[in-house]
């Protein structure tokens, strides 16, 4: 049985999440992998990515828990764990507060961080339009 429109659509939102926290995160890291964003306006990621808001403890990239957030999701799509993906995507969702609050507090914001915003609110969504057909 194949996959339907929706678990394609869970499955390639939640990738692109993964992708950009992988690039994020691998940018905070090295010097090799520079973000690309302009800036303009209230839009700069570079003010945003290199403030203290971008780590947690001053040590790990915020992006890994993003990493994190869509691995597990991933797994729990694939294993179809549907209520638990419910609620993995409600915590996303309200951790997407704090990040709100931390471009609102520096005036700026990051594109890559907007489009993570998007696609958790879109997978949560999704999360509750979607039942699986037994």
């Amino acid at each position: 049985m194949g996959l339907d429109t929706m678990q394609k659509l869970q499955y390639g939102l939640a990738v692109l999440g993964l992708l950009i926290s992988i690039y994020l995160t691998i940018s905070h890291y090295t010097e090799a992998v520079p973000v690309y964003c302009p800036t303009v306006g209230v839009v700069d990621c570079g003010t945003v990515l290199s403030s203290p808001f971008a780590t947690i403890f001053g040590i790990i990239p915020s992006s890994a828990l993003g990493i994190v957030f869509f691995a597990v999701l991933i797994g729990l799509f694939y294993y179809k764990k549907i209520e638990l993906g419910q609620y993995w995507a409600i915590i996303g969702f309200f951790t997407l507060f704090y990040f709100w609050w931390a471009e609102y507090t520096l005036g700026k914001i990051c594109l890559y961080c907007t489009a993570i915003h998007l696609i958790v609110i879109a997978l949560l969504i999704i999360s509750f339009l979607y039942k699986e057909i037994e």
